[in-house]
């Protein structure tokens, strides 16, 4: 562990600066799309009702605009609120937006995955399906959805801990297929800590990025750094498996490329996503809980969290974090 301490204290140096950030910058487990009618930034992030922000632009200014599903889910989990709505995720398709969401309780696998649609994208015009019937199973957490589409067909990447980034074929958009789930990345050490993953394609290759690391409780004392949250990422040619790092470690079997770790004021970056803005290219937003908090002992809850985001640049088919 003294090597790892080592190792994130010299990264500590090397990432820029996160790009500015105004207005209600708060954030957790973000997800961000444009509307397709008129060019706003709208953010979601885990929260109340799924707390929803918009803007012009990455940059801001954000405003709290309200909660996308203010009556919370139709689903119902023994001693979970179903107002309490984790990690959304959105896509545009078929002439609307999908929101995929999650249900649970910390270190339990008592979760489920839902879904609702709208659009507009605005609060309360959303419209909730409920569970997309993945089937639960002692191999995984159904946590952190994450959509994509890979040859014309829809997928849902998903998962936390146990055997970690699942993937499982949908049927519908509301509905998983049944064919059975199976692993895209597993981490052997470390208690299995990957979750919260994000896909895009860029060329001929498919990225998938996830967190690595201990989430949240910061306190002055905990984590030891380097065993935060972090950001790593592995490609595949197909999407659908054959995940590899950039040394060729097969991302089964504890691969995974750094992308973002702590620096600066930046403590424990997760909750990854990427966006093809029209000025910026790809951007990568994520939240992260500020240094000055965690020194100060942590605020409670998801409080602390923070918004921010990079560009993307690319060196040899791998992405890397450009300064703002």
């Amino acid at each position: 562990m003294l090597a790892l301490f080592f190792f994130f204290i010299a990264l500590a140096c090397a990432y820029p600066n996160r790009g500015p950030c105004t207005g209600d910058c708060w954030t957790h487990d973000p997800t961000m799309i444009q509307r397709h009618s008129d060019g706003k930034y709208f953010r979601f992030a885990t929260g109340t009702g799924i707390n929803t922000m918009t803007s012009d632009s990455v940059k801001g200014p954000w405003k709290d605009v309200g909660s996308a599903l203010p009556k919370g889910s139709i689903i119902k989990l023994d001693d979970v609120s179903s107002t309490d709505i984790w990690a959304p995720d959105v896509h545009f398709q078929n002439n609307q937006y999908y929101m995929y969401y999650a249900l649970s309780k910390t270190g339990t696998q008592d979760s489920e995955i839902g879904v609702a649609t709208s659009t507009t994208l605005e609060p309360g015009s959303w419209t909730d399906h409920g569970s997309v019937g993945i089937p639960a199973n002692s191999n995984y957490n159904r946590i952190d959805p994450n959509w994509i589409s890979i040859g014309g067909k829809n997928y849902l990447n998903f998962g936390s801990f146990w055997n970690d980034i699942q993937q499982i074929e949908m049927e519908s958009p509301l509905k998983a297929a049944s064919a059975p789930a199976h692993q895209l990345s597993f981490n052997q050490t470390l208690n299995h800590r990957e979750e919260g993953s994000f896909m895009f394609q860029n060329g001929d290759f498919y990225y998938l990025l996830y967190c690595a690391g201990i989430a949240g409780r910061y306190t002055a004392t905990y984590p030891p750094q380097g065993e935060e949250y972090h950001i790593r990422v592995c490609r595949s040619t197909s999407g659908t498996g054959g995940f590899v790092d950039q040394d060729g470690v097969d991302c089964t079997k504890t691969g995974g490329t750094l992308l973002l770790a702590s620096h600066g004021q930046v403590f424990g970056p997760g909750g990854p996503g990427v966006i093809n803005d029209k000025n910026l290219g790809f951007v990568m937003y994520y939240h992260y809980y500020p240094l000055a908090e965690k020194q100060g002992g942590g605020k409670a809850g998801n409080s602390g969290y923070m918004y921010a985001w990079n560009e993307l640049g690319w060196e040899n088919g791998w992405p890397f974090v450009k300064a703002a």
